[in-house]
């Protein structure tokens, strides 16, 4: 039976992301419709993400910001920088030699900026980044950026994409005080290997759009439709416990 949502609000994602663990624990590391809400996707305590990092490093999973940067490639954004020259230097490293050739469907910020479209490829991203600032009013709009392609990815039931969509929310206020907030949707979240890091990423993303915008960010806001712990279960339960333990 499926279970009631879960709903966990914090200020921190490493925090959320924390609670999430020790609730599924809960749940036989499974559950369905999780709802976490970060309110200030500029909170990075390094000392948590140290910890993480080792952890992932240790036992071969792939870095959180590595995980992060498949959403939002924050190591190129500088504030001041041009979308052309963060586009170009994006593209440079995505596409560098390498040893092995891409088999994969590309990352998250390859569709937000180049989504292949019947009608040719668009920049989901920078479309709704030149709506907001184009227009007088942006009271209670809701723009969205397609992650799946249906041709390819419509009867997929485990593998990536894993990242529905997202939704970019501007609340009512006035032209010189915008306040942006993100909502997005997973069908599938793993928590042992991509969650905190996918956070990561749609804090930087949420952040980078309120710089173009020039607005504040608001809330993050992320469900995953169906959440799992699929490794190492009881040594991540034991640092997610020892976070919250020193967590005023």
């Amino acid at each position: 039976m499926i279970n009631k949502p879960i709903l966990i609000c914090e200020k921190s994602f490493q925090i959320a992301w924390a609670k999430v663990i020790n609730e599924l624990q809960t749940k036989s590391w499974e559950a369905w419709n999780v709802v976490v809400q970060i309110e200030d996707t500029h909170l990075l305590d390094k000392n948590i993400d140290n910890v993480i990092a080792k952890f992932a490093k240790n036992n071969k999973i792939i870095l959180p910001k590595h995980v992060a940067h498949t959403i939002f490639p924050q190591t190129f954004f500088i504030n001041g920088i041009t979308r052309e020259n963060l586009y170009y230097k994006y593209w440079r490293f995505y596409n560098r030699p390498r040893k092995k050739l891409r088999t994969g469907w590309g990352t998250y910020f390859n569709h937000m900026i180049k989504y292949t479209a019947q009608n040719g490829d668009i920049d989901q991203l920078g479309s709704i980044i030149d709506n907001i600032n184009n227009r007088d009013k942006n009271y209670g709009a809701s723009y969205f950026m397609i992650i799946p392609r249906p041709d390819r990815d419509l009867n997929k039931i485990m593998g990536a994409p894993c990242l529905n969509y997202i939704t970019i929310q501007t609340e009512n206020t006035t032209k010189n005080k915008k306040v942006i907030n993100l909502l997005a949707v997973y069908r599938n979240h793993d928590f042992t290997k991509r969650a905190y890091g996918n956070y990561l990423g749609l804090c930087h993303l949420l952040n980078y759009i309120a710089y173009e915008t020039k607005s504040k960010p608001g809330v993050l806001t992320c469900i995953s439709s169906h959440a799992t712990v699929s490794d190492f279960k009881k040594e991540l339960f034991a640092i997610t416990n020892s976070l919250l333990e020193v967590i005023p």
